[in-house]
C-alpha cells in the first residue's frame, strides 16, 4: 500500500505557483492595469487614466475597480505600469 500511495505522490507532481521561465515568456500576453494619461500626486484613480492592457507587468486586472477612486501618492508618467507603492492606503 505504501508503495502504491508513493507512486501516486510521484504521478500527481507538486504544486508551484513560481513562473518558470515559460510563464514568464508568456507574461507579455497577458493584461495588466497601466497608466494611460500622466497622474499628479493626489489624483484620483478613474476609467480614463488607468486601462488593463498587454503585457502584464502591472498589476492583475482583477484589481481595477478596487484601485478606481483611490489616489496617487506621487506623480506617474502615461505608459507606467500601475503598482500598489503607487496607491495612497486610506
Amino acid at each position: 500500500m505504501t508503495k502504491l500511495i508513493r507512486e501516486t505522490e510521484k504521478a500527481t507532481g507538486k504544486i508551484t505557483y513560481v513562473l518558470g521561465e515559460k510563464g514568464k515568456k508568456n507574461k507579455v500576453f497577458a493584461r495588466s492595469l497601466f497608466v494611460v494619461k500622466d497622474i499628479k500626486t493626489g489624483e484620483v484613480f478613474t476609467k480614463e487614466n488607468i486601462k488593463s492592457i498587454r503585457p502584464g507587468y502591472g498589476l492583475h486586472p482583477k484589481y481595477y475597480y478596487d484601485v478606481l477612486g483611490k489616489k496617487s501618492n506621487t506623480n506617474i508618467k502615461r505608459g507606467t505600469p500601475l503598482n500598489w507603492e503607487f496607491i495612497e492606503n486610506k
